[in-house]
């Protein structure tokens, strides 16, 4: 993200209307901002227990701002922030909104959310944003003491020594009520100190490094007078001060009593062994993909059942005619045919919570990072990999997180090779169609392992291609790997089925607008023209049906690019779902769906799987087999088959020459990946 994006951003967090109290989440990376920002604004921020999952800011109003008679209050959730010196691109972002609020409005304010486990470290941020910006600017919440409870005596005596307010929570299980009441009555009185504020400018000291990611500030004029250091020394003694000062603090309030836990010591002894760490971080994945398989397999088949019974009932009720056709071949033909996965869709995000949720993927970037390393990335790419399994396009901004600019740019060119949840339906629908179902070694299942096969091979190729590109492209030292462990926690099912419903409700909402829409565009390229009746004398029903789709627009667009896919095992039909597909992945599904629907020439209820099994061509024989399902799939482990995520590149490389470049290099490896898997499986 370049130098005007984190300009922009902070101009368009300070552009609020004056009648509005403007409230900045700030904290350590994984502190419970987000999780409170959904609390008290409605929202669905995504909540994890890593470092680096808030990579820009979310702004959203008070729900209680709906009440009558209540002051309409903004609340903004900052990327978390260790001090005020950046090391990275999105703390430029949090940083360069603190000093543009010093010049905001009066009624302005910031809430330190303070993490338990990390109370010493996090006060020092606190010490930092008071002394800065006043104490009559910066409120406390003390996060996760749900294991030990802050006594009164001792939040008072806390409350004396920094000045402000604190407010002991669980961002989980403390009433929202409570903490709104809280920042509304600290916001009127807070308001009225201003008038009594210290009019002298207040001095920031960051390093040269901290400026590069906020280079805009040197020409700031307002409350806060920026020095840069003259080395890294002079600021590491600031930040040794604050530290004392802290302890100084804490030595008056803490209690011997009030040590965090041990137990994440004593499960990282195991989760962290350098025998058991690695099969432990194979075993949990294997068990997520064996899970969607399981768990989901009976209601997808009683998915795939009713939307065919549906399709068969409006046929039979229907006229025949332009209307029946679009309904049933067109829309239940194309959206069905890929709503049907939304179970697997679902487990997936609800699985994948659960294990964020946890702290265990922090200790996955640890363990991986030895291996990442090698291939020319930090154990910090990790993390934005991990995002990618959900969707590129937020691991493509959690790069950010990245200091080095030739590592942060080797990642998001690989990080598409990473298996994202649109590739989930395709790579279900030919599975389950065409790998066989029986158990390896008495205890992988087989259409796990490949699934599994799927994730690990885009995995492994994006390492092999960010060597290279580390090598040529982008040479240069793989920096070293510093990560701020969370402590283990119990996963909260409520958070996770929240996160998974809000999934589901995404992907049915891509299935009613992109999906319906490019459902319908496909059914009209598929039926117009159509030949005259003169061509169709003398064929049976089913060589007319063969006929008039062959005779479409789409036909001929996939009679075009057959002879290129001819040596990859595939027919103009698959063509045509590849060329859809590069709109949104999941529309395949939907092509298939669409066009073997086009093809039926009977009422009898099919499913998409079954006519996948059964197509034949014109020579009789079938178009699927083991060979060609394998060649699809590995076309999509390695292409590029997603414009949203070529925007976002444009976006974070400022400009169309490395998504170009991203682009080519997928397009090529998905073909002679596809030929080679083709030939060697026939």
């Amino acid at each position: 993200m370049n130098t005007e994006v984190i300009e922009d951003q902070a101009k368009s967090l300070n552009a609020a209307p004056s009648e509005r109290s403007k409230v900045l989440l700030v904290g350590f990376p994984n502190a419970g901002k987000s999780t409170l920002f959904n609390l008290l604004t409605g929202g669905n921020r995504k909540i994890s227990n890593y470092s680096g999952i808030t990579v820009d800011s979310a702004i959203g109003d008070f729900s209680s701002n709906q009440d009558s008679g209540q002051r309409r209050v903004e609340l903004v959730d900052l990327p978390g922030i260790y001090n005020l010196n950046p090391t990275s691109q999105d703390e430029g972002v949090t940083l360069n909104s603190l000093v543009n609020m010093s010049s905001g409005p009066e009624g302005d304010l910031i809430l330190a959310v303070i993490d338990w486990h990390r109370l010493e470290a996090s006060l020092t941020l606190v010490v930092s944003l008071i002394d800065l910006f006043g104490p009559h600017k910066v409120l406390c919440v003390i996060n996760k003491d749900d294991e030990k409870e802050l006594t009164i005596e001792e939040r008072l005596n806390l409350e004396e020594q920094l000045g402000t307010k604190i407010l002991p929570i669980s961002a989980i299980s403390t009433d929202q009520s409570v903490i709104d009441h809280f920042i509304r009555e600290q916001l009127a009185i807070k308001k009225t100190l201003n008038k009594d504020v210290d009019p002298r400018k207040k001095i920031l000291t960051i390093s040269s490094q901290a400026l590069s990611y906020v280079p805009h500030l040197t020409s700031y004029d307002g409350h806060i007078q920026i020095h840069v250091a003259a080395d890294d020394n002079e600021v590491t003694h600031l930040i040794n001060q604050k530290h004392q000062q802290v302890r100084n603090i804490l030595n008056h309030v803490k209690g011997p009593d009030l040590q965090p836990s041990q137990l994440s010591e004593k499960i990282d002894k195991i989760t962290l062994h350098p025998l058991f760490g690695l099969p432990i971080f194979l075993g949990i994945f294997y068990f997520i993909f064996h899970s969607i398989y399981t768990w989901a397999g009976p209601v997808m088949d009683l998915s795939e059942e009713l939307v065919a019974k549906l399709g068969e009932v409006i046929g039979q009720t229907l006229p025949p005619g332009m209307l029946h056709d679009l309904l049933v071949d067109g829309i239940i033909g194309g959206v069905g045919g890929v709503v049907v996965f939304l179970p697997q869709i679902m487990i997936l995000f609800f699985l994948l919570s659960l294990l964020e949720q946890s702290g265990y993927i922090s200790r996955a970037a640890i363990i991986t990072d030895r291996i990442m390393s090698f291939f020319g990335l930090g154990g910090k790419a990790f993390l934005p990999y991990m995002s990618g399994f959900a969707c590129a396009i937020p691991g493509i901004m959690a790069a950010r997180t990245i200091p080095d600019h030739k590592e942060r740019m080797a990642t998001i060119l690989t990080l598409p090779l990473i298996t994202c949840s649109a590739r989930l339906p395709v790579y279900i629908l030919l599975i389950g169609t065409f790998v066989p179902d029986y158990t390896v070694m008495g205890i992988f299942n087989s259409r796990a392992l490949s699934f599994f096969f799927l994730y690990f091979l885009g995995s492994f190729m994006a390492l092999i291609i960010a060597k290279v590109l580390r090598l040529s492209f982008f040479k240069g030292p793989t920096g070293n790997f510093i990560i701020d462990l969370p402590h283990y926690q119990r996963p909260h099912f409520r958070i996770a089925l929240k996160q998974s419903w809000f999934k589901g409700k995404t992907f049915l909402k891509k299935a009613g607008t992109v999906i319906l829409g490019l459902s319908i565009l496909i059914w009209l390229l598929s039926t117009f023209p159509t030949p005259s009746e003169s061509k169709l004398e003398n064929m049976t029903e089913a060589q007319q049906a063969s006929y008039t789709l062959e005779y479409s627009a789409l036909g001929r667009m996939g009679k075009t690019i057959e002879p290129i896919i001819k040596p990859l095992g595939m027919d103009w039909k698959i063509g045509v779902g590849l060329l859809v597909s590069f709109g949104a992945r999941e529309l395949f599904v939907s092509a298939m769906g669409t066009i073997y629907s086009l093809g039926e020439v009977d009422e009898e209820s099919e499913t998409l799987r079954e006519k996948l099994k059964t197509e034949v061509d014109s020579e009789g024989k079938l178009v699927f087999d083991l060979a060609t399902a394998w060649s699809i799939l590995i076309f999509f482990v390695f292409s590029l088959q997603c414009t949203s995520t070529l925007a976002i590149l444009k976006k974070e490389t400022g400009g169309w020459k490395y998504p170009i470049l991203g682009f080519s290099y997928m397009l090529v490896l998905a073909y002679v990946g596809s030929f080679l898997t083709f030939n060697l499986l026939s």
